[in-house]
């Protein structure tokens, strides 16, 4: 019987046992999958730089059509204050004319009184010849400037309704340019997006999975008594609390019937907490040399088995997920161990639990030390 002293660890010289792994296993992103999706990510950015370009284009359109529409703006502000002053300068002529013809009529100018009572309307009088002919030439000279107001008048009213509709028009046509290019840049964007998730998805699993194929193969090329690198067990914690237990190196040490110890013995008080080691889910096991014991099967691939567990922890059934550093049971002496101190035997299995083991040891030195 070993005396082991709480936090010490002793560097025993370990019997190799005669355990060889089985070939790498392939990955299971492939790198066609990673090009595959990555190319549909490119091709998706250029479209999404064409969008983007078009959206340029059509940004630079729309500057112009407000351009345009201020410009436009602008001549129909100077027609409406033009035409104002034309109906100012005719409701003087206006007034004029009235004048004249109530002048006439107190004056008994026959003719023209007789050409006045005759007509319908102002416009009517000032437009006939008659009219013309029996007035003044300086009275001609108004009448004729009437007339020049009421044509310019009419063709400025007219380009006004037409410059008014091309503003209407110009607007819409700015308004709807935007807004469609906009949804269809939004829409690139958005698959791009989307795409380059996938991508980035894909590249950082097969570079994962390269990587844990990688420290499979040196695993197998060192043997088991080895261990494994840190690459294989991301984030690995003491199944243990540190200070509450004490281990060697002791893999590969004789035991009954000429096996040879395919873990370590963690020893550590009776009930001492005991915890999961990764995430992942549980299978519980019971009888046999383990006695009460469970399996951790941890989401990056890797097995690791705890036996000799006094109970398990309350929710802990077999098919359950556990969250790493959750309690999963406790220590205790159950199966073969119930002769020794309470202690957890450890077993790590890297690539499944229907794998050989593994030596535990520096994974467990560079957790629990």
């Amino acid at each position: 019987m070993f005396k082991h002293i709480r936090r010490t660890v002793f560097l025993v010289a370990p019997v190799l046992a005669v355990a060889v792994l089985t070939p790498v296993p392939s990955v299971a992103v492939t790198q066609a999958e990673v090009e595959e999706a990555c190319g549909e990510y490119r091709d998706a950015v250029d479209v999404l730089d064409s969008a983007v370009a078009e959206r340029n284009e059509a940004q630079a359109l729309v500057a112009r059509l407000y351009a345009d529409r201020e410009v436009m703006a602008g001549r129909v502000a100077r027609l409406q204050d033009q035409i104002a002053e034309r109906y100012e300068e005719l409701e003087v002529l206006r007034k004029a004319v009235v004048d004249w013809a109530v002048e006439s009529y107190m004056t008994a100018e026959t003719e023209i009184s007789g050409i006045v009572l005759r007509t319908s309307s102002l416009d009517e009088l000032v437009t006939g010849q008659e009219f013309i002919n029996a007035i003044t030439t300086e009275r001609v000279a108004a009448v004729d400037r009437w007339r020049l107001i009421l044509a310019e008048t009419e063709i400025m009213e007219q380009q006004l309704v037409e410059e008014e509709t091309e503003l209407l028009v110009l607007e819409i046509r700015a308004e709807q340019q935007a807004g469609i290019l906009a949804a269809a840049t939004d829409e690139a964007l958005y698959a791009s997006r989307q795409l380059e998730g996938e991508c980035n998805r894909l590249y950082r699993q097969r570079q994962a999975e390269l990587a844990r194929a990688r420290a499979l193969e040196a695993a197998r090329r060192a043997g088991p008594a080895a261990g494994v690198g840190p690459d294989l067990t991301p984030g690995f914690i003491c199944p243990l609390d540190p200070a509450a237990t004490s281990f060697i190196n002791d893999w590969g040490f004789p035991r009954s019937g000429g096996r040879t110890h395919r873990g370590n013995d963690m020893f550590a008080p009776r009930g001492e907490p005991i915890y999961a080691v990764a995430a992942g889910t549980v299978l519980l096991t019971r009888g046999g040399r383990g006695g009460t014991a469970l399996w951790l099967a941890a989401d990056y691939g890797v097995d690791y088995y705890y036996a000799h567990l006094s109970g398990y922890a309350p929710g802990v059934a077999t098919g359950v997920r556990v969250g790493k550093g959750q309690v999963v049971g406790y220590n205790g002496n159950t199966g073969n161990a119930r002769t020794t101190p309470p202690h957890l035997h450890f077993q790590l299995h890297p690539k499944g639990r229907t794998s050989a083991p593994v030596n535990p040891y520096p994974t467990l030195v560079r957790a629990c030390l």
